[in-house]
């Protein structure tokens, strides 16, 4: 590209990244006050077919009013414009100053761009450069990247979800959610998505198909090896695409490996990947679930991801460093307070101590000088007497000091511990669990509810009872207490079923989850 001025106003500054048939540019504002920063982005169609450029139009501009909606989410860009010029198109968006996850994610992550990188003259832009060959497989050692911990993931997660749950609102799917594509914003740490792949929606129109009508058209695939979906590679996604490509980059985050990088199932195609990461049993469900292979056995919307991170995780608040410092030196001072108190007191009782033991020895240098003038046998009686009051004053004295020796305690029976565990309701995948109970000892199965989820609970045993608990461990109904089978809806956020015995024994658990709801329909954004 000959032209450093884009459509008389954006004056391009440093080239960010080069993809196929698109280059992204960091520019300037020559029209508005100050010269702002903003992002350009390009794209020089892969043909020149007149029906390919037809359709490519229509793309972007159907990308570019999505793109206008959706900025007015805080963790969106902005469309600032968008405009073509000589059948090229271009994007310009909110420049978000901060570094990407992947960046993060990297063993030696390189320092955000800030505006001190910028440079004053613009580079040769460099040409655009070819699709590379299909090279043969070599055997490597995959590189592990940085793992993070499971508190910084699940906060990741968090923050992706809300911002997915609104573009889904919107009725778009993203269809390229992965490390690169997420900027953490150096302002507020939040992480913002950006790339709605308008660029290469059209440059993966390359492939022409023929309509039974005889017009053309253009398949369109979108996404990245590793985070994308089967039914996204077949050019099927939908909103369960995007939630599987969330659930890589927390896997990319958790193992440091990418997820080309990790072995599959040859017999079920799924992922394998727990061995990798060190994390609590409640996040590894839902991650596990949220990339199954198959669409329909995963989550299905982001709400029942949040309702699922809810019910799973017990999150400990992490309490500041600086509390904790304050804290730390209010004890400190309570200690050396009552150290000094406990001192005070200690020379207090010395000194009556001191002073009794002064008054006795005068008595007694006083008595004596009286017995002089007494008969010798008198004296050395009166003597002994008081040598014998002192001893006894002595021994009372030790013995008052002496610990009082603790009473026995008696020993008492103790109380069986209730066991907890958590399962992820599936319609195609009846839970089942047997095992023998101890007397007294629940176990009690944690699992979210939805709207349309309908559950039936058969237990099989000879004095085990179930019951079926809400949010507030109560019974749901009056028919859900010390039963051994129970059917109904379950609509709320949480439930528990409580498995008991008054004694040893044996039981089998078959839980059957049925969804009632009819499918929705999924709106595609191309």
């Amino acid at each position: 590209m000959a032209a450093k001025v884009l459509d008389g106003r954006y004056k391009l500054i440093k080239a960010l990244g080069a993809g196929g048939f698109g280059r992204t540019f960091l520019a300037k504002d020559m029209r508005r006050p100050g010269n702002p920063t903003c992002v350009v982005k390009q794209l020089k169609p892969a043909s020149t077919d007149p029906g390919f450029i037809r359709e490519a139009r229509r793309l972007f501009n159907t990308e570019a009013e999505t793109l206008e909606k959706l900025g007015r989410h805080d963790q969106i860009p902005q469309l600032l414009a968008y405009f073509e010029e000589d059948q090229q198109f271009f994007l310009v968006q909110e420049y978000i100053e901060g570094h990407s996850l992947h960046s993060e994610l990297k063993s030696e992550p390189k320092a955000p761009l800030g505006s001190s990188d910028l440079p004053t003259q613009p580079p040769d832009l460099p040409p655009l450069p070819q699709i590379p060959q299909d090279q043969p497989n070599s055997e490597k050692t995959p590189k592990r990247g940085k793992q993070i911990p499971e508190v910084q993931a699940i906060a990741n997660l968090r923050d992706i979800l809300q911002v997915l749950e609104f573009v889904h609102s919107e009725g778009v799917i993203h269809r390229d959610i992965k490390p690169d594509n997420l900027i953490r914003r150096r302002q507020d740490q939040k992480l913002v998505l950006i790339d709605f792949g308008a660029v290469k929606a059209m440059q993966d129109g390359a492939q022409l198909e023929t309509a039974p009508d005889g017009q053309s058209r253009f398949t369109v695939t979108i996404g990245t090896p590793g985070y994308m979906a089967s039914e996204q590679c077949a050019g099927r996604p939908n909103f369960t695409s995007d939630l599987y490509s969330v659930g890589m980059v927390m896997i990319k985050s958790l193992t440091g490996f990418e997820p080309t990088d990790l072995p599959t199932d040859p017999a079920t195609g799924e992922l394998i990947w727990r061995d990798q990461s060190k994390i609590s049993n409640g996040l590894a469900m839902v991650l596990t679930r949220m990339v199954r292979y198959h669409y329909k056995q995963r989550y299905q919307s982001v709400k029942e991801v949040q309702q699922a991170l809810n019910a799973f995780l017990i999150e400990p608040e992490v309490e500041p460093q600086a509390a904790i410092a304050a804290k730390t030196k209010a004890s400190a001072r309570t200690n050396s307070k009552t150290v000094a108190k406990s001192q005070t007191q200690s020379n207090a009782g010395v000194e009556w101590l001191i002073g009794g033991m002064l008054l006795i020895v005068i008595a007694l240098a006083a008595f004596t000088l009286w017995g002089r003038n007494r008969e010798p046998q008198q004296a050395s009686n009166d003597g002994e007497n008081l040598l014998q009051a002192m001893r006894e004053l002595k021994n009372a004295k030790n013995a008052k000091t002496q610990p009082a020796p603790e009473s026995p305690k008696p020993d008492l029976p103790e109380t069986p511990k209730p066991l907890y565990k958590s399962l992820t309701p599936s319609p195609d995948n009846p839970f089942k669990e047997a095992g023998e109970l101890q007397p007294n000892q629940p176990i009690f199965f944690t699992f979210p509810g939805r709207t349309g989820l309908r559950l039936q609970a058969n237990l099989s045993a000879i004095q085990a009872k179930i019951s079926v608990l809400d949010q507030n461990q109560q019974p749901v109904d009056a028919n859900a207490k010390g039963v051994s089978s129970w059917s109904g809806d379950l609509a709320e956020r949480v439930y528990q079923i409580e498995l008991v015995a008054p004694v040893a024994d044996a039981f089998q658990l078959n839980l059957t989850f049925e969804d009632t709801t009819q499918p929705t329909r999924t709106i595609e954004i191309r």
